[in-house]
């Protein structure tokens, strides 16, 4: 007792007596509190013996994962997003047509190359260049156009065939080319007149020209035709006796001409002839003289030959060998 007297006597003289009475009231207060019993704790509610058994016996009959047999399953199974290989490389972005200007390299995912004659590189991953074409979208070069038919300087394109047909053969007709054939020639292509503005055909003796076309020297002497581009010609095969045999219509569609015509391409011109049709020719010259157009070689076109040039070249015909062609 003597410890508690000591501390409540230092507790006064500290004038602390308000802390005494409280730490009095505490000890007093601790034997009340131990005294006390505790509430009873409130049991938890258990489930029924054979509730437990039966879920106990659930979960060892089911497997967690079952198998799938055959036939059980019709449909695709649906699952978010799209199947992926991913070992694919990735698709490029598609470029809108236009969107890329003319020079500047497209980003291309995938494939390598060399840069074409005329092109531009096409980066791609990994720095490589791939096969482009400026302003092509994905660098993927324009198909190659096809090649256009390639013809003679000064051949024709005309339409011929017999009159009475419902449709005229369509095609080119070089020159010194017979018609309808080497084996009946009736008309010869010699080549275009002045200028190329028209073209210029041989005619046979049997054939009686009648359209929009010009005989010369005379209609009634028709030696040579001059026909003019949209012409039409009616050609009638007499026999013998003045009577027609057959009829043909030609029909004169374009003269194939070129602005920067010289004579080298004269002269090859005049290499690509025919040869049946020069054939035609001399053989017709040989029997009836020379015509009164002659081809000049530096042109690639048909002229006149002057008056008095003519009658000198008619006096020297029997000097003539028959192989000479008269300048054609």
């Amino acid at each position: 007792m003597k410890p508690l007297e000591n501390v409540w006597s230092g507790l006064l003289q500290r004038r602390l007596l308000p802390v005494a009475i409280l730490l009095l009231a505490a000890l007093a207060a601790i034997p009340v509190v131990l005294t006390k019993d505790p509430e009873p704790i409130a049991p938890q509610p258990t489930a029924p013996a054979a509730d437990k058994a039966s879920e106990a016996n659930a979960a060892t009959a089911e497997p967690v994962v079952s198998l799938v047999a055959d036939g059980e399953r019709t449909q695709r199974r649906r699952v978010l997003g799209v199947r992926k290989n991913p070992f694919e490389p990735a698709k490029a972005p598609k470029v809108k047509a236009g969107a890329t200007p003319s020079g500047v390299p497209v980003q291309v995912t995938g494939g390598t190359g060399a840069t074409p004659t005329g092109g531009s590189p096409v980066t791609v991953d990994g720095g490589q260049p791939s096969v482009g074409t400026p302003g092509v979208p994905g660098g993927v070069p324009a198909p190659a156009e096809a090649p256009q038919p390639t013809y003679e300087l000064y051949s024709l394109t005309v339409r011929f065939g017999p009159s009475e047909s419902e449709s005229l053969e369509k095609f080119n007709l070089p020159r010194l080319k017979p018609l309808p054939s080497a084996a009946d020639p009736l008309l010869v292509y010699l080549g275009p007149g002045k200028g190329a503005k028209t073209a210029v055909f041989m005619v046979d003796d049997s054939v009686v020209a009648q359209g929009d076309a010009s005989c010369k020297p005379t209609p009634s002497n028709c030696e040579t035709l001059h026909m003019h581009v949209g012409d039409t010609e009616f050609l009638d095969v007499t026999d013998e006796d003045g009577k027609s045999t057959a009829q043909y219509q030609l029909d004169l569609v374009k003269i194939k001409t070129s602005s920067t015509a010289d004579a080298a391409q004269a002269k090859t011109a005049r290499a690509k002839e025919s040869k049946a049709g020069r054939r035609v020719l001399r053989a017709r010259q040989a029997a009836a003289g020379p015509l009164r157009y002659r081809y000049d070689t530096k042109s690639g076109t048909v002229r006149k030959i002057p008056k008095r040039a003519y009658k000198a070249l008619m006096a020297k015909t029997a000097r003539i060998a028959i192989g000479d062609a008269g300048g054609f």
